[in-house]
């Protein structure tokens, strides 16, 4: 993925040395000149994105394993997943992004980026505990905080006829965690259907969508940062392991864009359904 990433990026910069070198005769997007001639209104082929993202949603717990050694007072018990378990089947995430993308059309109909960014959330769920098979802990707030970088890839397939148009956004990111262990990768598809139109000396865009987001989170640590045992219970290098998945992968979208000029852009777009997200992107082309 980051060798993707990299090949993205360096493909777009090198795309604008070429195509600073001739500048009447600009190389992207391939067929632009066709398309225009046609009557279709092209953007600037390159853009600079900056983008925040707020999204919460449920995510079903996979599995939750537990292990290390079991200590009672100066008595080793042994392994940890032998005396307790734990039961719990879904949990709420919220995750902030800080996101930069950098994107190219290609071609009139077909758009590439590269994204990278910082991902800070957490996740939480209600779990029972049981020690030796006697109810422990009930309904115990399990909450793990992370952060770390994203970086992905994407592609939007883009079509329309006079006012109207569609397209499908695809993209594929990962993020590294760096507060505790493990990942968190996702995978979109959001297709969308609009109108452009101007107001006033502005070029603007609406449209109503659908998103498909499969996201799966292995999360690891230590597990008496997230549990406090009474003080003659001790679990010496005890570790957990979370792996959630998307509950409902499918929710909708409505958005607008608004082009204060040939260069700058906005672009907000709310998700609402099980899954509620907002998004703000300032945007230079060129």
């Amino acid at each position: 993925m980051k060798k993707a990433l990299l090949l993205i990026f360096t493909f777009i910069f090198n795309s604008i040395l070429l195509i600073s070198s001739d500048q009447d005769k600009p190389l992207f997007p391939l067929f632009g000149e066709e398309a225009r001639q046609r009557g279709y209104e092209l953007p600037n082929p390159y853009g600079i994105n900056v983008i925040y993202v707020d999204m919460k949603q449920d995510v079903d717990i996979k599995s939750l394993d537990l292990t290390g050694k079991l200590s009672v007072g100066n008595i080793n018990l042994g392994e940890l997943g032998k005396f307790i378990s734990v039961k719990s089947n879904s949990a709420k995430t919220v995750n902030i992004n800080r996101l930069v993308k950098a994107d190219l059309w290609v071609f009139p109909f077909l758009n590439v980026y590269g994204i990278v960014g910082k991902t800070k959330g957490h996740s939480s769920a209600l779990v029972d505990i049981d020690l030796l098979n006697k109810p422990f802990l009930k309904n115990y707030d399990f909450t793990l905080k992370y952060e770390g970088m994203t970086y992905g890839v994407g592609t939007v397939i883009a079509g329309g006829y006079k006012n109207i148009f569609s397209l499908v956004d695809f993209n594929y990111t990962r993020t590294t965690l760096d507060i505790i262990e493990g990942d968190i990768s996702a995978f979109v598809v959001s297709p969308k259907v609009g109108y452009n139109f101007d107001f006033y000396n502005t070029k603007n865009s609406i449209w109503i969508g659908t998103m498909y987001q499969n996201i799966t989170q292995t999360l690891k640590g230590d597990i008496n940062n997230v549990i406090t045992f009474p003080k003659n219970i001790r679990v010496p290098k005890g570790k957990f392991e979370v792996k959630e998945s998307t509950s409902s992968p499918w929710n909708n979208v409505i958005g607008f864009r608004s082009e204060i000029n040939k260069s700058v852009e906005f672009t907000t777009e709310i998700g609402f359904g099980k899954r509620k997200s907002v998004t703000f992107s300032l945007g230079y082309r060129f």
